[in-house]
């Protein structure tokens, strides 16, 4: 095994390998397929199991806004920071990206429909990363 004689050299990085990511079942997020007109859907509290980033997307039938709020706590009851939003036009994609380092046991997401018709929900990723 290699041994560091210097301070830098101790601190060089040797080796990185792929991001540790998770990507959230229907399961645990609890968000439906379809929100109805001028409605709002959110999802379960979602641990964060210690990942520190975030990336979410949607893409919906039905203009909206997509929002991801993180917590302090495991219950999902003392905001971290401000809610993230991203406008959700009419199919296409919308994204929103939790990588600022905060700290967060949890997060909720929820998706608003401003349509006059129910919206229907595809592409639905909610994905947990560590550095």
């Amino acid at each position: 095994m290699p041994q560091a004689t210097t301070l830098p050299e101790f601190y060089q990085t040797t080796a990185s390998g792929p991001a540790l990511q998770y990507q959230v079942p229907a399961a645990v997020h609890q968000l439906p397929a379809s929100v109805a007109a001028g409605g709002t859907a959110s999802s379960a509290v979602i641990s964060s199991d210690g990942y520190q980033k975030i990336a979410l997307s949607v893409t919906s039938t039905e203009a909206g806004t997509l929002t991801l709020q993180r917590y302090l706590d495991a219950a999902g009851t003392v905001p971290q920071g401000t809610a993230l939003q991203a406008s959700i036009a009419a199919g296409q994609p919308a994204l929103v990206n939790a990588i600022d380092g905060l700290p967060f046991q949890s997060v909720k997401v929820s998706v608003s429909n401003s349509g006059s018709t129910g919206a229907n929900l595809t592409n639905l990723v909610i994905l947990l990363q560590g550095n």
